[in-house]
């Protein structure tokens, strides 16, 4: 039912959309841009991590530009471990903030800052910093995104640092191509330190109100997942 109910709130938003999506050109990094003061954006995601034991994710996102240098965002996150059933696993929200005013400085740099809590209270808080940066070339995109998390309560607080990097190259305004790799080192005191990194294709294609993106990812370390794919469907409304 749970299955049916997220269904039939995208399907829903589709039917209304009736502007361009905030586009996304990558899965795993993010690009500068920002949502505009007073419009909403409804986007899915769908997260695949191939194992010995497959997992799912699948988040719900309402994002609104507050001004033209913040916007903000609510997620409802669900989960599904092979052959088990799917359950709602936490609750994120997010905000995005321009630091100076396009063109003023190379990659015009936007602050994330992100707090995921999980609703089983025996997991740890989450709070996640990013700085997002990206330019164009023309026809290609270059987006580089430095990252650090903090895990904390209960238990010891975890540190991981990382970074995420996208080179897209844009055929026409409905397809582009990108290149993704994505890095975390995990820090744990009096425990073996992790380090999880993936690299792989992701396709966008876009229409008049809705962009779709999906992004293949092999992990190329011992501590990484076998493969990770991840799809993101976004709705203008």
């Amino acid at each position: 039912m749970l299955k049916h109910a997220l269904l039939l709130v995208l399907v829903s938003s589709l039917v209304a959309a009736s502007a361009s999506a905030d586009r996304r050109k990558y899965v795993w990094t993010y690009g500068n841009g920002l949502m505009s003061p007073d419009e909403s954006e409804l986007e899915f995601y769908q997260t695949t991590r191939i194992d010995n034991a497959n997992s799912w994710e699948y988040c719900v996102e309402l994002e609104h530009g507050i001004s033209p240098r913040v916007d903000m965002a609510v997620y409802q996150i669900f989960s599904q471990a092979d052959g088990g059933s799917l359950k709602w696993d936490a609750f994120q929200i997010r905000s995005r903030f321009r630091l100076t005013e396009p063109g003023k400085v190379l990659f015009d740099p936007v602050l994330y800052l992100e707090y995921n809590r999980r609703l089983d209270l025996k997991e740890q808080n989450k709070l996640e910093g990013k700085l997002l940066l990206a330019r164009d070339f023309d026809k290609l995109n270059l987006a580089i995104n430095p990252v650090y998390e903090f895990f904390w309560a209960p238990g010891d607080p975890v540190h991981e640092v990382g970074i995420d990097a996208g080179l897209s190259y844009e055929l026409s305004y409905r397809f582009t191509l990108a290149l993704e790799t994505t890095t975390r080192y995990e820090i744990v005191r009096n425990a073996d330190n992790e380090t999880s990194s993936y690299f792989g294709p992701t396709i966008s294609f876009a229409t008049g109100s809705v962009y779709y993106a999906v992004g293949y990812a092999w992990g190329v370390t011992d501590d990484s997942n076998d493969a990770r794919i991840r799809f993101i469907l976004g709705a203008h409304l």
